[in-house]
């Protein structure tokens, strides 16, 4: 079944990436690579020099499958296959980055990859779009026998993270090569012993973004199939989307699909075109520096910096220091770090924390009554976050002072051991920096670890602005 609302199912999953709900599935499809000035499917590269490693004559269309079956049956060895494939991919020259996979790292809601492939291009990629080229995506695979696992449930993982299902690229035959492979790691993911369970708890809870892998008619159907808590023909409790050039190829899947599957999408795209229109689509209503989940590392270091305005500026508009719900945490900042603390205020309310900021800190505002509203803001918040970094240690005058000196006022009524100043670092500014007040330096920091809010102080976070609710009810 092809599906005729192509435009339904784009509102659909558009709105599931946003919540932070799609778990993308990616497959070899993707993986095209500039090689010797040509644009070559990496696996169909693999392949070819594949045989001439393993002195095989090639032949029209080869797989890897193929290669090797015909190794295999020269009586020849499996485990000669794992190490001439790592040392090909080894002596491949430093390539750019799949532009497929350019545009999946540039959606931030998707923080949880699962490849079928064993190559490192996947990776490679996120930590140069999301982390400047620093190793800081999560790695993990599975392979019969392992016991790697997601370390904690996917809604509290921090930073990125990609899954390996068929295991990744090693000496040994501990990822899939052959059909016989694949059909090994599918008889132990079927297995409610042996498969990682935080994983496919996400799995059958997330709506899953199958793209350009390689479900052959039965494949499919026990890949959709574990991606579901129940049987298909009653699963109504999430939408999963597939794409692929083979998948389309698939009829028997689509009709199986069709009458046992409903809430399957298959779209009516190959893979790159769908990649490509999923970037356009995402980016026309998430502009660059908007995205949910940036690091803030690349953040603060990319920010355009803010023309210097007038000292002061009388004409302000009413709502940019709207009343604040009491209770909701205060983030103060200095305005060039307006970008990280956007990316700051998604995070805490993911986190299910209300937060108020002042949108425009860019000038300072004259007459008493904004001081006011101001003052009465923080005297109502829970939480009052100063955000540190190295703009805040500027001698000029600047607004956040008088935010964070009345802070410091306020903790005059409450016991010594209130928590109420909660300084958050989103660089490495000294916490001994002597442009900063006496009493910000004595207080203990959170730092972003990795560009991210860490769970454990989200969910403090979360526990000290119930409690303080509880306590003014």
């Amino acid at each position: 079944m092809i599906e005729a609302n192509i435009e339904r199912l784009w509102e659909q999953l558009i709105a599931f990436i946003e919540e932070g709900r799609v778990i993308p599935v990616i497959g070899p499809e993707l993986l095209i690579l500039e090689i010797d000035g040509k644009s070559t499917r990496l696996y169909t590269y693999l392949a070819e020099q594949l045989a001439k490693r393993l002195q095989i004559a090639p032949e029209a269309d080869d797989t890897l499958n193929a290669v090797a079956c015909r190794y295999l049956a020269l009586g020849q060895q499996r485990e000669d296959i794992y190490p001439a494939l790592k040392r090909t991919i080894a002596e491949l020259s430093p390539a750019k980055p799949p532009e497929t996979l350019v545009k999946l790292a540039k959606i931030r809601p998707l923080k949880l990859f699962v490849t079928t492939c064993f190559d490192p291009y996947l990776v490679r990629t996120l930590n140069q779009v999301r982390y400047e080229g620093k190793d800081n995506t999560t790695v993990l695979e599975f392979y019969p026998g392992s016991s790697k696992d997601l370390p904690e449930e996917m809604d509290k993982l921090v930073g990125t993270t990609v899954f390996h299902l068929f295991g990744k690229l090693t000496a040994a035959p501990d990822y899939a090569v052959t059909d016989e492979d694949i059909l090994e790691f599918m008889h132990e993911l079927q297995s409610a012993d042996t498969r990682p369970k935080l994983l496919f708890d996400a799995l059958v809870r997330q709506d899953l973004m199958v793209i350009g892998c390689q479900l052959f008619d039965w494949l499919g159907r026990f890949f959709v199939r574990i991606g579901n808590r129940h049987r298909l023909i009653i699963s109504k409790e999430k939408t999963d989307f597939l794409v692929g050039d083979q998948i389309r190829k698939e009829i028997n899947l689509a009709k199986f699909l069709l009458h046992y599957s409903s809430r399957t999408k298959i779209f009516p795209l190959q893979s790159i075109e769908f990649v490509d229109e999923l970037y356009q689509r995402w980016m026309a209503t998430h502009p660059a520096g908007t995205d949910h989940g940036k690091p803030v590392e690349a953040m603060v270091e990319h920010v355009r910096p803010v023309e210097k305005t007038e000292p002061y500026q009388a004409n302000v508009e009413a709502d940019e220091t709207k009343s604040m719900r009491s209770g909701a945490v205060f983030l103060s900042y200095a305005h060039e770090d307006e970008a990280a603390v956007l990316f700051i205020k998604n995070a805490f309310e993911k986190a299910g924390i209300e937060v108020w900021f002042d949108k425009n800190p860019s000038a300072l505002r004259v007459g008493d009554n904004f001081k006011t509203r101001i003052k009465t803001n923080i005297e109502q918040c829970s939480l009052f976050v100063p955000i540190i970094s190295r703009n805040t240690l500027t001698q000029e005058r600047r607004f956040f002072r008088f935010e964070w000196k009345f802070a410091q006022e306020c903790t005059d009524f409450y016991p010594d051991n209130r928590r109420f100043i909660m300084p958050l670092a989103i660089d490495d500014t000294p916490a001994d920096d002597p442009n900063l007040d006496d009493y910000i330096r004595e207080l203990h920091w959170e730092r972003l670890q990795n560009g991210q809010c860490r769970a454990e102080f989200l969910a403090e976070i979360k526990n000290l602005q119930r409690a303080y609710r509880r306590n003014t009810e």
